[in-house]
């Protein structure tokens, strides 16, 4: 069995993660999703998740993901 390729993975991780960010911004901008409440559910389901969870890092794509869409409020803000 092969090494598996640590940058390659990351990569990998790191674009399926910047997608989800990006489509979840867009559902704030165009009115789809409310921002608000969306963020207060990832927060919720986060903080439900997290006792159960061994290695707390296995979390952060979520609040990568609760970051991204708190950063849309900036960019309607600038329209």
């Amino acid at each position: 069995m092969s090494d598996l390729d640590t940058k390659a993975i990351s990569a990998a991780i790191a674009g399926f993660l910047a997608c989800h960010v990006l489509t979840c911004r867009f559902l704030v901008k165009e009115g789809v999703i409310d921002r608000d409440q969306f963020i207060a559910y990832l927060e919720t389901a986060m903080e439900d998740m997290r006792p159960g969870i061994e290695d707390q890092r296995a979390l952060f794509p979520l609040t990568q993901l609760i970051d991204g869409v708190r950063k849309s409020e900036v960019d309607i803000k600038i329209q």
